[in-house]
């Protein structure tokens, strides 16, 4: 494509249709409110995401928060494709596809609660990172909160070197008539060629082939973003603070519970040598050279106010939390930087075994601490932040926002179904409980179609999943190997729906998904 629009962003292939909980409003207050800081929370503030790619992300918070909320893509295909998911569920989000700069010069955006950029800032111009800036300026709240992700200094130092290589080769040895997946293919071989002939610079940085061996492994809509857009301004942490400054921005914390457990990060010197440190933005960026960061997920407040212990206690004790998953396929370890820990009996026992009562419905951390009475407050605020750093519990919000957007998760929650008939791009579903998205398998979104069309049994809902999947000539894939007769196929779905059955509904009935 040409770049009189794209300025040089990669879009010749559109982007994945993931989601992000990074830029839901529930989980973002959760974090500021983990960190002892206040934020807004309102029924009626409005919400934006720059750059929102396919618009998964944004269309499920706007469905499962009370908010109105307003976006831009400046690629016409992928804003083309948020619109189409919008207007099937009725939404009445604003879904542009105006440039940064477009949107700025627009005057009929409000005052937004929250601002969210999920991997845009780091491949953008540093022109267009200004108008970020002054996009934030002009139109967040005070007290209002950013997200803001980007890739980051010093653990993308060794790799560095490695990314503009691909570009280059893109750039220059590629005929831009050739397709994007050859155009990305050929970059990625030379690049493995070039390391095979040994250059000084394979031999100074350990394990450079391993991580180009990854980069090939992934998913080619990725690749295509992260590493060939003509722009890239990687940063350091201290870099960015001062970029958000002139919108009044106030580094807060980042959007990483897991974060606030120190031994899952830190060695023992390492969290002797920050605790000295007083500033906490210096600090932050030395904590960055301990963890080799790489890539930053970060929350900023305009005009952070910080709680005090007791109205920080006081906003955890009245927070509600529900689990995503069935207690039984919660994993009994949890990584970090600092390695690999195993979740103790004696505390996350108790604690699942409270948030399972009464079929899985949501609790408050002061129902929590009713049910294990014996357990420290720390203790059980951290056991709570581990469960939901690992994917398998989520912060709710109020009851009241979760009745006034019922109706549209449903609405939305069957068109997602819906198209699971003829895809398997868009494996989420929308919790007007979590304010955000469940993974939830094109698989078990087939069973929830059979199950809304009345059907009671787990066999029954193979079977409509495989009539599905037949017509469309596809087969399970069960050891590394394709399932290749229809017998094959129906036991191994009937037996996914059997498990489906015993442990996800009762968890997708707790979130009112079903």
């Amino acid at each position: 494509m040409s770049d009189a629009w794209n300025e040089g962003y990669f879009t010749d292939e559109g982007y994945t249709y993931s989601y992000s909980r990074e830029i839901n409003p529930v989980f973002q207050r959760y974090c500021l409110l983990l960190r002892g800081f206040a934020s807004l929370e309102t029924t009626d503030g409005y919400h934006c995401e720059l750059g929102f790619g396919q618009g998964v992300s944004i269309n499920i918070h706007a469905a499962a928060n009370p908010g109105p909320y307003i976006g831009t893509d400046f690629h016409p295909g992928q804003a083309a494709h948020a619109n189409a998911l919008a207007t099937a569920w009725n939404s009445d989000a604003r879904l542009y596809d105006d440039s940064f700069e477009q949107l700025l010069a627009r005057d009929d955006l409000p005052q937004f609660d929250s601002i969210s950029l999920h991997g845009i800032w780091t491949w953008v111009s540093r022109d267009n990172q200004k108008l970020i800036v002054e996009f934030a300026r002009r139109h967040l709240k005070p007290g209002g909160l950013l997200y803001i992700s980007y890739n980051c200094f010093p653990g993308w130092s060794p790799s560095a070197p490695l990314r503009h290589l691909f570009r280059l080769h893109d750039r220059f040895a590629t005929n831009t008539c050739v397709r994007p997946d050859q155009r990305i293919e050929a970059a990625l071989q030379f690049s493995e060629t070039l390391l095979a002939a040994n250059p000084n610079y394979a031999s100074a940085v350990p394990n450079l082939d391993d991580k180009l061996q990854g980069i090939k492994g992934q998913d080619r809509q990725y690749v295509a973003h992260e590493y060939f857009n003509r722009d890239w301004n990687c940063m350091y942490f201290t870099d960015v603070v001062d970029a958000l400054a002139p919108a009044k921005l106030d580094y807060a914390t980042t959007a990483v519970p897991l974060d606030s457990v120190a031994p899952l990060n830190l060695s023992a010197e390492g969290m002797d040598f920050l605790e000295g440190i007083e500033h906490p933005v210096m600090r932050e960026q030395a904590r960055d050279y301990f963890v080799n960061q790489h890539f930053r997920r970060d929350l900023y407040v305009r005009g952070a106010n910080r709680l005090s212990a007791a109205e920080q206690r006081q906003g955890m004790y009245n927070t509600r939390f529900v689990l995503l998953r069935a207690a039984e396929s919660i994993s009994d370890t949890v990584r970090g930087p600092a390695g690999e820990a195993t979740l103790q009996t004696e505390v996350y026992g108790p604690v699942l075994e409270a948030l399972t009562a009464n079929a899985y419905a949501p609790k408050t951390l002061r129902q929590l601490a009713g049910s294990v009475p014996s357990m420290p407050y720390d203790d059980l605020v951290q056991a709570i932040t581990v469960l939901i750093g690992m994917g398998a519990a989520a912060p709710c919000q109020s009851e009241v926002a979760e009745k006034l957007v019922q109706a549209r998760c449903n609405t939305l929650n069957l068109q997602l179904c819906k198209r699971a008939l003829l895809s398997n791009k868009i494996q989420i579903l929308a919790s007007p409980v979590t304010g955000g998205g469940v993974p939830v398998s094109r698989f078990q979104l087939l069973f929830l179609i059979s199950i809304k069309q009345g059907r009671k049994h787990p066999a029954e809902w193979a079977q409509l999943a495989w009539g599905v999947l037949a017509e469309q000539g596809e087969v399970l894939i069960k050891d590394n190997q394709p399932l290749t007769t229809a017998e094959e196929n129906i036991a191994e779905l009937t037996e996914q729906a059997e498990a489906f059955a015993e442990q996800s509904l009762v968890v997708l009935k707790a979130l009112n998904i079903v």
